[in-house]
Parts: structure tokens; C-alpha cells; sequence
């Protein structure tokens, strides 16, 4: 989905790369969410956008710290 995020001739950092992944994880699990949810469809798209919205940095940041190797 976001795989030309960066654009050609572009080289993204470690960073960004890893924030681009994270991103990336957080959608998928939105995605399949949104996907498994019941009730009429007309009245979930409005609430699972915003949902969405609100939690799609929030759940990147867990999922970075997740990734970190504590020592």
C-alpha cells in the first residue's frame, strides 16, 4: 500500500523505513478490525474512519516499542 511512500531516487533513513513499517502493521490491523466488524455498513464507515484516524499513530508508536531489543 505504501511502498512508493518515499518516492523513486529517494533513500529513506533506518528511520524512516522502520516508521514506514510500523505504519504498514498498524493499517493491516485496522484493516482486518474494520473488516470483522458486524452491523450495517452505512452506519460503520463514518465510526471506523474516525476510529481509525485516532488510533493509526498511536498503535505505529506501540508497535515501534515493541520492536526495540531491551538490554
Amino acid at each position: 500500500m505504501l511502498d512508493n511512500y518515499f518516492g523513486s531516487g529517494n533513500i529513506p533513513s533506518d528511520q524512516q523505513k522502520q516508521r514506514l513499517l510500523a505504519v504498514q502493521a498498524a493499517l493491516e490491523i485496522i484493516k482486518q478490525s474494520v473488516g470483522a466488524s458486524e452491523g450495517a455498513a452505512y452506519s460503520r464507515v463514518n465510526d471506523d474512519m474516525k476510529h481509525a484516524v485516532e488510533w493509526l499513530a498511536p498503535l505505529a508508536d506501540a508497535i515501534q516499542q515493541a520492536l526495540i531489543v531491551k538490554k
